[in-house]
């Protein structure tokens, strides 16, 4: 994973714009009326579609494929899936949108972290 500022910004704002998008969608589509089993695959297929699109169509020319497509297609999948089986509007959307690409990003960086182990920056 890249330590670089711009990295990590571009990371949190691609994730967290994934995410909602896919919230968004989801609760419009879905809205919970669904049930949560059905309610919950198809907001992971909605979301993988827009982690897809998003991610690897707009995102990956400015930020790099191999940093956005684990992270958004994860996002995506996970906020389809609050989309889907809940019942959201509003508020509702934005905060689990926004709480769930931090929550990937911070599980994504914290799991690079422990399975590369530390790191020796700064000498070759």
């Amino acid at each position: 994973m890249e330590k670089r500022l711009y990295f990590i910004i571009g990371d949190l704002v691609a994730n967290t714009v994934v995410a909602t998008l896919a919230v968004a969608l989801t609760a419009s589509a879905i809205g919970g009326s669904w049930g949560m089993l059905p309610g919950m695959l198809a907001g992971m297929l909605i979301g993988m579609l827009v982690g897809l699109l998003l991610g690897l169509g707009a995102l990956s020319p400015v930020l790099g494929v191999m940093e956005v497509a684990c992270p958004c297609m994860l996002s995506g999948m996970f906020g389809g899936m609050w989309g889907g089986m809940w019942p959201l509007a509003d508020d509702g959307i934005y905060l689990w949108g926004i709480g769930t690409g931090l929550v990937v990003v911070a599980v994504i960086y914290a799991l690079n972290a422990i399975l590369t182990g530390p790191q020796d920056v700064g000498r070759e």
